[in-house]
């Protein structure tokens, strides 16, 4: 199948770990179908994924099952190979590949997709700057103590990672803030987790890195950051990351690529749910599913970065409001967001959306130690529009993931660095 008939609808087909997914796989599989008709999506096993990098965070059902729920995806392959080969593509019935311009590298040590790209048979696709799996993992190993307003508005979810703008201004104002306060967040992780020295030092070399950019000069950094975007990487169609770290950051044509078109009309029946949709997972895609069978059209509200942090602890959100949206908007059964919802559902909410249920999850592990009474939910129950939906996952959650990266710390650090050493697979690992 190495030519593409005129005749019949075109296959491409686009593979990963999909290991703590993000706005960058979602905007990777949005991409990879817009270039064709049927899009087949190949995921790896976890022994697969771990005899050529780590083992995953994600269990392998939980990854699996995530994908039956995100839009643009036609058909899914199971336990495909993390080199893929013509055999592939061949058991996809595929006419191509797709992946993104940060090509990957398997255990030995060569670019994963060469078979692909020596056949002709390799499309590629721009990576989404500001967001990784290794990022994320970063992040959660570098819970911070801070409130979004002492990084200067900026959200400490970000983890160690400023845009190349921030880091600019930073310098100019002679801004060493920032380094301070990463520096004593890392200590307080240490101690609270019993770190070791060896296994805290690809953190402290992070922060070292942050603070030299810091003490360039803002013209250098800027020059620094021009060739970045200019220069292109070896290889296909490939570009180069900006040398200087940058968050993601969302505008409203990305909102509208991953939203869907429809509107609620008098004869809908609106159920609305609303949550943080932190760390977004199967847990959430399925609550989302069973609320969307309540009526028929679904409501999703998030709650901003600040609100969540005042009720559950100043090292969450993980995401940002921004990849909370996409996530959440990446789910084929949302069919509208309210971006920064209100804690607790009110009459005007209920009014203006025309709402005709509320649903809310119930039976999790993570909500053991709450009082049975939320008064979040007052008014829907008052109005007899309050339904629960027990938790098909009611041992995921972002403790539970936390608790994974944690045990394997010494393993995951590793990961990072060996990583960033060799550009791997940041986008869709």
């Amino acid at each position: 199948m190495s030519a593409v008939s005129a005749d019949r609808p075109v296959r491409g087909y686009i593979d990963g770990c999909f290991d703590i997914m993000h706005s960058g796989h979602y905007n990777a599989i949005r991409q990879a179908k817009n270039i064709c008709d049927i899009l087949v999506v190949g995921i790896h096993s976890d022994q697969e994924i771990a005899e050529n990098k780590s083992m995953p965070v994600m269990r392998q059902e939980e990854r699996y099952r995530l994908l039956d729920h995100i839009k643009w995806i036609d058909e899914i392959l199971y336990d495909v190979p993390y080199s893929p080969e013509i055999a592939t593509l061949e058991r996809a019935r595929a006419d191509f590949c797709i992946h993104g311009d940060d090509m990957p590298v398997n255990s030995q040590g060569f670019c994963a997709y060469d078979e692909m790209r020596n056949a002709g048979r390799l499309r590629i696709i721009k990576r989404t700057e500001g967001v990784s799996t290794t990022d994320l993992i970063g992040r959660l190993l570098t819970l911070s103590r801070n409130q979004p307003s002492d990084l200067g508005g900026a959200s400490p979810t970000m983890g160690l990672r400023m845009s190349a703008d921030e880091v600019i201004e930073a310098a100019a104002a002679g801004d060493s803030n920032a380094v301070k306060l990463l520096r004593e967040s890392v200590q307080q992780l240490v101690a609270k987790y019993h770190i070791s020295s060896q296994d805290a030092a690809p953190l402290q070399d992070q922060i070292q890195t942050l603070e030299t950019v810091l003490n360039q000069k803002p013209r250098d950094l800027r020059d620094m950051q021009d060739k970045g975007d200019e220069s292109q990487s070896q290889g296909q169609g490939g570009y180069a990351r900006t040398q200087v770290p940058v968050q993601l950051l969302a505008s409203t044509r990305r909102i509208r690529e991953f939203s869907s078109a429809k509107q609620p009309t008098s004869d809908d029946c609106v159920v609305y749910v609303s949550g943080s949709f932190d760390m977004f997972h199967v847990g959430h895609a399925e609550f989302l599913k069973d609320a969307r069978e309540l009526g028929t059209f679904l409501l999703v509200g998030i709650h901003d970065d600040a609100s969540i942090s005042k009720a559950k602890g100043q090292n969450l959100p993980v995401m940002n409001l921004n990849e909370r949206v996409l996530n959440v908007c990446a789910c084929k059964w949302v069919d509208e967001v309210i971006i920064g919802a209100p804690m607790s559902v009110t009459e005007d909410l209920v009014k203006t959306w025309d709402i005709h249920v509320v649903a809310k999850g119930s039976g999790h592990k993570c909500n053991a130690g709450e009082p049975k009474y939320d008064p979040r939910f007052e008014v829907p129950k008052k109005s007899g529009i309050f339904k629960e939906l027990p938790s098909r996952w009611p041992d995921l959650c972002h403790d539970t993931v936390v608790e994974r990266i944690i045990r394997g710390r010494e393993e995951y650090l590793t990961r990072n660095k060996d990583r960033a050493r060799r550009e791997d697979f940041g986008d869709y690992g």
